[in-house]
């Protein structure tokens, strides 16, 4: 790719989502492109000002939570673990006062797994599970097994290579990554590569690579696979549809799975706790939009810190702002821009349809009026925090809507 190139490229990845995906970590995230950059001389901060987003990258930097760095938050959360005796989930941290650190896992392009793995505490493991039960020695590794789980198709960690292949090797011994059962019977041999691995030099992983790949060129059952495809179900389906076909999912264990790719059920699951105790402190108590998340829009001046990595997240492992509602059981709550004829309008409906103000109906849930179900309370709290931000508040709109709220009886 030429310089201009490249810088198309970036200001693409800006447009798609936001100042953050400019960030280094998020750079270091693609295979080549921070090697192409770096090649003609664009490095990270140079990518920036030719851009012309120094200001905007300079506030996103103001607006991290605490500066931390990846060892800090190691550190910090070891002391918590011992603490606690255990490492508590996300939630844990974001309602004792710990929230800019989990904001800044997500920014530095980790995952709570990630921290629990280098904190020592996966269930007593370093280990990550995948839905079956199963323990494998990465996320990559996981996720390929919710994959194949989901479609019914068996498999198994990997064993240990054949003793001829220190013959080809610098290593005593080797380990396939996973097995599968292809639809021709025959068990497939996978392996998962990484770029730098567990912090290994990436000379020194190349060369184990490479030896790997020599031994298997003779394997009819060889499958290597990069590990970002692990994450992906559309190109994971087309890599493995050669061994097992088109399968759709159709083994689910949580009500949510049907929701979630299968490829990001074991990420998920720590997210959307997350999202859940989230939800729990916004003022209306439904998830905002991905504009709020980002300080975007209307919301540009809001207050509070700007949620640019954990939108990313969402919209990669839960399916974006739309489909998380759903999981959060808030299917009603539009993802459609508010302004004052919208509130307006939404508050004149759930009046005619209810016989009371969205404030009334939530009086009435709080006192445990069986009458009023929780999904209409939550609808109401999203009217009723609509209308306070754009048409003046629910005493200005009754008094333009004739509504007499003294007259109004149960």
């Amino acid at each position: 790719m030429s310089e201009n190139e490249l810088l198309d490229y970036c200001l693409g990845l800006y447009k798609a989502n936001g100042i953050g995906e400019l960030a280094y970590p998020q750079l270091k995230k693609h295979k080549t492109l921070y090697f192409n950059l770096y090649s003609h001389g664009l490095k990270q901060k140079e990518v920036i000002s030719r851009l012309g987003l120094v200001d905007e990258y300079r506030s996103f930097k103001e607006n991290l939570p605490g500066r931390w760095s990846w060892i800090r938050i190691v550190q910090a959360a070891q002391v918590i673990a011992e603490q606690e005796g255990v490492l508590p989930p996300a939630g844990w941290f974001q309602g004792n006062g710990h929230g800019s650190l989990i904001q800044a896992v997500y920014y530095l392009g980790h995952t709570w797994e990630d921290v629990r793995d280098a904190v020592g505490d996966f269930s007593g493991s370093s280990f990550v599970e995948s839905r079956n039960g199963m323990r494998w020695r990465s996320h990559p590794e996981a996720s390929m097994s919710n994959f194949l789980y989901a479609r019914g198709i068996e498999h198994k960690r990997g064993k240990r290579y054949p003793v001829e292949y220190a013959e080809h090797s610098d290593a005593k011994y080797a380990y396939f990554d996973l097995h599968f059962i292809a639809k021709d019977n025959v068990w497939v041999d996978v392996e998962i590569w990484g770029d730098k691995p567990n912090g290994h030099a990436e000379e020194k992983y190349q060369s184990k690579r490479q030896q790997k790949e020599s031994f298997n060129v003779g394997n009819p059952n060889f499958l290597g696979i990069h590990f970002s495809d692990c994450f992906d179900e559309l190109v994971l389906t087309k890599i493995l549809s050669p061994h097992i076909g088109v399968i759709k999912p159709f083994q689910f264990d949580k009500p949510t799975d049907q929701l979630i790719h299968t490829t990001h059920w074991s990420n998920a699951d720590e997210l959307l706790a997350y999202c859940r105790h989230f939800v729990s402190t916004m003022p209306d108590g439904a998830f905002p939009t991905e504009e709020w998340l980002r300080k975007r829009g209307k919301w540009k001046h809001r207050d509070g810190e700007t949620y640019n990595t954990l939108s990313i997240y969402i919209k990669t492992w839960l399916g974006g702002i739309r489909n998380l509602r759903k999981l959060l059981d808030q299917g009603h709550v539009s993802t459609a821009t508010w302004d004052e004829a919208s509130a307006t309008g939404a508050y004149r409906q759930f009046f005619v349809e209810h016989g009371m103000t969205p404030s009334q109906a939530r009086h009435l849930y709080r006192k445990r009026d069986s009458s009023i179900s929780a999904e209409v309370a939550k609808y109401a709290a999203n009217i009723s925090h609509a209308v306070e931000v754009y048409a003046g508040g629910a005493k200005t709109v009754n008094q333009k809507l004739g509504i007499d709220v003294k007259k109004i009886t149960r």
